[in-house]
């Protein structure tokens, strides 16, 4: 190398952000005082990474969840919202971020929303108007 010029050797590294495998927008609506695996199913969403190591999944800061429902990191590119919806008096959508990070901390957020509807009968059914679900 002649005098004077320096070397300069890049690393290459992992500078992609995840990929969402799940869709933005609604996750579903459900009703309250009923667990979400008893009126369908627990919620999976999942995310993808080029480096082949799953990314985690977590909620953005400053986001949450409706009442009485938790995420849970899978460890394996999905996680999963679980729990018993806490009751509302009217119609409630909440709309959260939660972010998808791979081991070179690149982030990528998606937005998305659960409904929760108001149980008309006050007790411990789902407050569906029919007896299918209670």
């Amino acid at each position: 190398m002649p005098l004077g010029v320096t070397a300069i050797a890049f690393r290459g590294g992992d500078l992609t952000a995840p990929t969402w495998t799940t869709g933005a927008g609604t996750l579903g609506t459900f009703r309250p005082g009923r667990t979400l695996a008893t009126q369908s199913a627990n919620i999976t969403v999942a995310a993808t990474d080029d480096s082949g190591i799953s990314p985690s999944i977590a909620l953005q800061g400053g986001s949450s969840l409706p009442s009485g429902l938790s995420l849970t990191d899978n460890s394996n590119g999905t996680a999963t919202i679980s729990g018993t919806p806490g009751l509302v008096t009217t119609v409630t959508t909440t709309n959260f971020y939660l972010e998808a990070t791979d081991v070179s901390s690149n982030t990528t957020a998606r937005l998305f929303s659960i409904t929760i509807q108001p149980n008309y009968f006050g007790d411990s059914s789902d407050g569906a108007y029919n007896n299918e679900n209670d």
